[in-house]
């Protein structure tokens, strides 16, 4: 700027100064002011003299100036450098490569890298939530965690995971009933729901909620108490989430916290009712006061109370099966991508019909005259699987009598073939509660993103309002184009 004055002082002096180029600015001009080259009046080789182009407010050293880049005037014919289609262009395609990366990346972390502590905590908070909204819409009373449920709960699913397999009962016999007393937790009544293969607390709730045996444990107005776990695994090799709800009636009431409160209530003298058939454990197996109290009943492993009233009204609607002697299961056919499911299970003489429900598909079962077992076959194509068998419950089976009564009960599956999560699903998993390990990577792009974002939409708005009355409906089309482009990048 002091050059520019000196140079301005002279001037007004008469002081003359050479033009070696003729491009409009003296040779003192572009040496000490502009910079530009004294013998080549186009410095910058756009095609207008360094002269002309300081006149205009443009940078005869080329663009990059904040006036040519984002100001539209007559220098760069309205038309903002920032705005250009093949500077757009390259920005676009820098975001697509950015994004594909990140995508990429997400999708190789393994699904067990996405349950944090802390998400699986905020999850089980929700799940416990959502279940007494519902018993509250009932006007029923709301459930208190218990410490001891949640641990029993906890061994359930890493026992799931590490044994491989999905059921009320584990291939060694150790059930519900099991995993109580290994605790010491002395109950009257308890019940169980599991889940595999989901993420959402919202989404596994929705699928008890829809299946009649286990919402009645969700609202069973005997169970006190509630206790929740997840833990990921892998279930015949795919990555997946499983899940373990208990509840329970205690002997001794527990205080907030899981403490058992000093005073004990007495134990009713006439004996409960058994609600389902357990399998005793094998020799090798010793769980810790195995024998159950005569007052103490298990609900929802065989079956489940299916009645919104009380536990004698419900029994009448519930129906036993022996879950060693039936079979569920998965199996792929060897023949083409479809996925067989194939169900074999005694019921009772009085049964007239029967249907087992997996998810939204019912499977018809016709009694065997041979054997007096009951049995069906469904194929699942693969545009069916994910609605049907990912993620799963224990399914349902519907029996009707020849009163045309219903009753209700479950199925253990004893083999089940999962399906890998679908790379977008995998992919927004990460992204609503990314890895620790991820995170960087992500702020890093999703910064970047609304950064050029950021100086898009002032360019935008820049070229739209100062020059209002001259405007470039193709620019304006590919910078709209642009913007698109950035939302869906940080919105994806």
């Amino acid at each position: 700027m002091k050059k520019k004055r000196e140079f301005f002082k002279k001037v007004r002096q008469g002081l003359k100064f050479k033009d070696t180029d003729r491009d409009g600015l003296c040779d003192y001009e572009e040496k000490n002011i502009y910079g530009t080259d004294p013998r080549n009046p186009d410095t910058d080789g756009d095609g207008m003299k360094d002269g002309n182009e300081v006149k205009r407010g443009r940078n005869p050293l080329g663009p990059g100036k904040l006036k040519d880049l984002f100001i539209p005037h007559a220098g760069n014919n309205y038309s903002p450098h920032a705005l250009k289609p093949k500077r757009l262009l390259f920005h676009a395609i820098g975001i697509i490569i950015m994004k594909a990366v990140v995508v990429v990346f997400v999708l190789f972390y393994p699904l067990s890298a996405w349950l944090s502590p802390d998400l699986a905590l905020a999850e089980v908070r929700k799940i416990i939530e959502l279940t007494n909204n519902l018993r509250q819409k009932i006007s029923l009373p709301a459930l208190l965690e218990s410490r001891q449920l949640k641990q029993a709960a906890w061994q359930k699913v890493e026992d799931m995971a590490l044994k491989q397999y999905f059921a009320h009962v584990s291939p060694a016999g150790f059930g519900l009933r099991n995993w109580l007393e290994k605790i010491g937790y002395k109950y009257a009544v308890a019940g169980e729901n599991l889940a595999v293969g989901f993420s959402r607390a919202e989404d596994v709730v929705q699928a008890w909620q829809n299946s009649p045996t286990h919402y009645a444990n969700m609202i069973d107005s005997d169970f006190k108490e509630i206790g929740v776990a997840m833990a990921d695994g892998k279930l015949n090799q795919i990555d997946t989430i499983f899940m373990a709800q208990y509840f329970a009636a205690p002997t001794t009431p527990s205080l907030p916290g899981g403490r058992a409160a000093p005073t004990q209530i007495k134990q009713p003298e006439k004996e409960t009712a058994k609600k389902s058939i357990i399998a005793p454990a094998p020799p090798e197996v010793e769980p810790v006061n195995s024998q159950p109290t005569p007052e103490s009943e298990v609900r929802g492993i065989n079956l489940t109370k299916a009645s919104l009233t009380a536990a004698e009204e419900a029994a009448e609607n519930e129906i036993i099966i022996d879950q060693l002697a039936a079979d569920l299961s998965i199996k792929s056919d060897p023949f083409n991508k479809e996925k067989v499911i194939q169900i074999k299970t005694a019921l009772p003489a009085e049964t007239v019909s029967a249907e087992v429900i997996i998810n939204n598909k019912k499977i018809s079962l016709t009694k065997s005259p041979a054997d007096s077992l009951w049995s069906g076959v469904a194929i699942v194509s693969p545009e069916e699987e994910k609605s049907v068998l990912n993620p799963l419950i224990p399914a349902t089976i519907a029996v009707s009598d020849l009163s045309g009564a219903i009753k209700y009960g479950e199925l253990d599956w004893d083999m089940v073939a999962m399906i890998k999560t679908p790379p977008l699903e995998h992919y927004q998993l990460f992204k609503a509660s990314p890895a620790t390990g991820m995170r960087p990577i992500l702020t890093l792009s999703s910064g970047y993103f609304k950064f050029i974002l950021l100086i898009a939409v002032i360019a935008i708005l820049l070229n739209i309002f100062i020059e209002i009355k001259k405007q470039h409906p193709r620019l304006i089309f590919y910078s709209f184009a642009f913007l698109g482009l950035l939302v869906t990048a940080i919105i994806f």
